[in-house]
């Protein structure tokens, strides 16, 4: 099963085993931006937990509301968050949102897509996808 959606903010592929974001490169994401980022991805899920590959590498700027929103209320239904950064900006974004977001969910960044699989625990047949 493969699922696609997109947004102004975001793409987003969902797998069997995979929830993939790539944000778009946009001028700033504030809480209305979080918000349908977060309703677009929970509608695409349909209450699965799944863990996510978040490819933050073009985001540039984010509100404080935005990250708080994201990092607490946008976590439901995440098994485990693997960001793709581009240092130093994303790299930047990416220990905010790791400072603010619940423990229970594991997530770092990572500069290597085969690195974020991997601590995803999927194959790097996905390296393939965008």
């Amino acid at each position: 099963m493969k699922k696609t959606h997109e947004n102004n903010y975001a793409i987003y592929l969902l797998t069997d085993d995979l929830l993939h974001i790539v944000y778009k490169k946009v001028p700033y994401i504030d809480l209305k931006a979080a918000e349908i980022i977060v309703r677009d991805r929970m509608q695409l899920q349909q209450g699965r937990e799944l863990p996510v590959l978040c490819d933050i590498r073009e985001v540039r700027n984010i509100n404080k509301p935005a990250r708080d929103y994201l990092a607490l209320e946008g976590s439901q239904w995440i098994s485990a968050i693997a960001f793709l950064i581009d240092p130093p900006i994303t790299d930047v974004i990416s220990s905010i949102y790791l400072e603010t977001h619940p423990k229970s969910v594991p997530t770092r960044s990572f500069t290597s897509k085969t690195e974020a699989l991997a601590f995803l625990g999927l194959e790097e047949n996905y390296n393939d996808q965008p």
